[in-house]
This record gives structure tokens, C-alpha cells and sequence, in this order.
């Protein structure tokens, strides 16, 4: 599975309210186009800013997903929440382990300690991600801002200092 995330903030002025209705809105529409190997989306508010998450079955879900979120009945809203919008940037991650929970309160966003296999990694979090509700995304061929990994949880994890664990508190609007 992967996740096209998209973060992004409202433009001064646009009115917290307003946008977050534009963002309903516009994954509404979204959830209803039927678009093969979408599993869905949802936008949650991190700190100032949003996330929203695109779980896709594939990589060919991602060209799917782009034509369609900028046609059709999605069209106009996209386009008003896109005119909101400031910095946005994306990233695309994929679930090494675990699994995806909409309801996951917290993102403990962290870097692979230097020197460190890939292996050694999932199987010091395989404690971690068998719990119900917690997921091990890795970011893809670099493509996105560090840091490299996101583990979705219901709760705070503590991680060891040398992963340089950023604890995030998401909302799902």
C-alpha cells in the first residue's frame, strides 16, 4: 500500500472554516469517483497546517488519482481549496509494516540511525507495529522532504534519541 501525502496550509486570509469545508468537500467528491486502486483519503489539521493522506493499492493508482482529482465534479472544488492553499509539498511513503488507521492521533516522524540496516530497523519496531493500529511508512526514492519514516499511531511512542523522533498530534477533520 502507499500514501500520497500532501501538506499544505490556508493562504492568510482564506478563514480556517472555509477551507476545511473545501477540503470536505473536495475528498467527498473524491470518495465517490470510483477510481480504481484508490482506497481512500482523509485530511488531518497538524499544528498550523494539513495532511492529507491518498492510500493507493499501487503505483499506477497515483496517475489515476491525479486525472481524477482534477476533473469532473472533483474539478471545482480542488480548484477552491487549491486558490486556499500555501506551501504545499508532497511525499509518497510506503507501509513496510503494520497497518493504516484513519483514527491514528499521532505521527512520529524519525530517521534511520546512521549505519543502521533496513532490516535491523523493522525488526526493532516489529513490537511496535504489531499493535492494532500502528503503521511503519517509509518514504519513497526520496521523493519528498525528510525525515525518511512515519510511524502512525493511536498514541505517543517514545522511540530511542538516535532516530531524532519528532512526535506529531494530528486531527482528522
Amino acid at each position: 500500500m502507499l500514501a500520497y501525502v500532501f501538506s499544505h496550509r490556508p493562504a492568510p486570509g482564506a478563514g480556517v472554516d472555509r477551507y476545511e469545508a473545501a477540503l470536505r468537500e473536495f475528498h467527498e467528491r473524491l470518495a465517490a469517483a470510483g477510481v480504481s486502486g484508490f482506497i481512500g483519503s482523509m485530511t488531518y489539521r497538524v499544528r498550523d497546517a494539513y495532511s492529507d493522506w491518498y492510500l493507493l493499492a499501487d503505483s499506477a493508482a497515483l496517475d489515476r488519482l491525479n486525472e481524477a482529482a482534477v476533473s469532473g465534479s472533483r474539478e471545482t472544488p480542488h480548484n477552491l481549496a487549491a486558490r486556499m492553499a500555501v506551501d504545499g509539498v508532497g511525499k509518497l511513503l510506503s507501509l513496510v509494516a503494520g497497518e493504516p488507521d484513519a483514527a491514528a492521533g499521532c505521527e512520529i516522524r524519525f530517521a534511520k540511525p546512521p549505519g543502521m540496516a533496513y532490516a535491523d530497523l523493522y525488526a526493532s519496531l516489529a513490537p511496535v507495529t504489531a499493535a492494532r493500529g500502528a503503521g511503519l511508512w517509509r518514504r519513497m526514492m526520496v521523493l519528498g522532504p525528510p525525515p525518511e519514516f512515519c510511524l502512525t499511531a493511536p498514541n505517543p511512542i517514545e522511540l530511542p534519541a538516535e532516530m531524532r523522533p519528532e512526535v506529531i498530534t494530528r486531527t482528522r477533520i
